[in-house]
């Protein structure tokens, strides 16, 4: 007997909250999401834009590398006071003013460009303040998805941000070189200003909570997410691990990769292949994200890191550019796949009010090590060589991952179920507050 239409509608509803593309249905989340997609293609194509806005004023490569740290540096310096800020001011106000800034900034850039009063110092001023309010507003970017959707797709919406940025990845470098040979970097630049103005527009009319929490005191804010940070081990671990992984990572792939292609067989050509094959492998990533929903959600994102040693092992032994593209391709899934499981794990067990403070202290601990991370590899690789550097980095990126596996609390983090009943995801998060622990580690003796 065929069941009554009522509870035929019943069971289209439940596949449509429980398929990979149900976090669509909300129309705030659509909405960020869209805002996320017209930021970034204004973003990822900025930096080809700006370098050749740099050298129409000044060829030396000192003078880009001063404006790419004047950008970076404040992230370093701003990010904890961002996770303040994320936990103590509306999460929408935050994201729509740390759009309108980088509107601002870029356009005031391209306007210098296009009138021909651009220098360095100019414009590595303005990067300076882009800087910053990234810093101020990314732990708030990252603490809003939780006010946008359901607590059991919080795994899809994860992976549902990350699918644009990675395609655009692939094309921006391309389209943006186009852009600045067709129509100028200041054109292109001015876009980016464009991009980020529409995204703070659309930012705008999200339709979130206020302010998560306000004390009466900054430092207790900042000490009461340190505390909570410190004390759940599965995430301080993490991070630690992140310091060596992230460093190396970068030293290796970005510093040394290129050296290598430059000095064997593979050449330019090549290694502009082997980074389409990884940013490939990142979008391939965020594919299977959307479908695979594993229980133990963490010990997930650790085995996903370890393929990132792969690039490294082959550049080493000079692998054919085949086995390269394929390393890199593996590398890129799991990547993907680990950024969107921590993502996920953090938004998942931990309590909304604190968020945002403890995302801030996991990103500045990784981040922290990366310019250390470029001496160390390059310092090594001038005395020790190229190939055993990478092998080096290859172990020591493997060991800092595989000896995570050996704490229980990271075995205890499980993911939500895929949908679950409102008062049983407060309370589990409820739990967890009031613990400090994992959800499923409270009912353990």
């Amino acid at each position: 007997m065929a069941p009554p239409p009522a509870e035929e509608q019943d069971s289209l509803r439940r596949m449509v909250r429980q398929g990979s593309l149900s976090a669509l249905r909300h129309k705030p989340f659509r909405l960020f999401l869209l805002a996320r997609l017209i930021s970034m293609s204004g973003t990822a194509m900025a930096p080809v834009a700006l370098a050749f806005a740099v050298f129409g004023f000044d060829s030396s490569p000192a003078s880009l590398a001063i404006v790419l740290a004047a950008n970076t540096a404040p992230q370093l310096v701003l990010l904890l006071v961002g996770g303040v800020i994320a936990d103590r001011f509306s999460r929408r106000r935050v994201v729509v003013i740390g759009n309108v800034l980088p509107a601002v900034t870029q356009g005031c850039v391209a306007l210098l460009v296009a009138t021909g009063t651009a220098t360095t110092g100019r414009i590595a001023l303005f990067a300076a303040l882009a800087g910053c309010a990234s810093a101020l507003t990314q732990p708030a970017m990252n603490s809003l998805l939780l006010q946008l959707v359901d607590p059991g797709e919080l795994q899809q919406a994860n992976a549902l941000m990350r699918l644009p940025g990675n395609v655009i990845r692939i094309l921006a470098p391309a389209v943006g070189g186009a852009l600045v040979a067709f129509i100028g970097p200041e054109a292109t630049l001015g876009w980016d200003a464009a991009s980020f103005a529409v995204a703070a527009l659309l930012c705008s009319r999200l339709d979130v909570s206020g302010p998560v929490k306000t004390t009466a005191s900054v430092f207790r804010d900042f000490k009461d997410g340190w505390k909570e940070f410190s004390r759940l081990s599965w995430i301080w671990s993490y991070t630690l691990s992140g310091t060596v992984v992230v460093a190396l990572w970068l030293g290796g792939y970005q510093l040394l990769g290129p050296v290598m292609a430059r000095n064997s067989h593979l050449g330019a050509p090549s290694w502009g292949i082997v980074q389409g094959a990884f940013a490939g492998g990142l979008l391939l990533g965020g594919i299977v994200s959307l479908r695979w929903k594993p229980s133990r959600i963490m010990v997930v994102c650790v085995c996903a890191n370890l393929p990132l040693a792969l690039p490294f092992l082959a550049l080493a032994w000079g692998a054919p550019l085949a086995v390269l593209a394929g390393a890199a391709v593996t590398a890129g899934i799991g990547l993907d796949i680990a950024i969107v499981c921590w993502n996920t794990a953090v938004q998942e067990q931990l309590p909304s009010e604190v968020l945002g403070r403890v995302s801030s202290f996991s990103s500045a601990g990784e981040l922290m090590s990366v310019p250390l991370g470029y001496l160390v590899v390059g310092a090594a690789a001038t005395s020790l060589g190229t190939e055993s550097v990478l092998l080096w980095s290859a172990v020591l990126m493997t060991s800092a991952s595989l000896v995570l596996l050996l704490a229980p609390s990271l075995w205890a983090v499980r993911r939500l179920p895929a949908d679950p009943g409102p008062a049983a995801a407060a309370g589990d998060r409820d739990r967890g507050s009031r613990t400090g622990r994992a959800p499923d580690q409270v009912a353990r003796p």
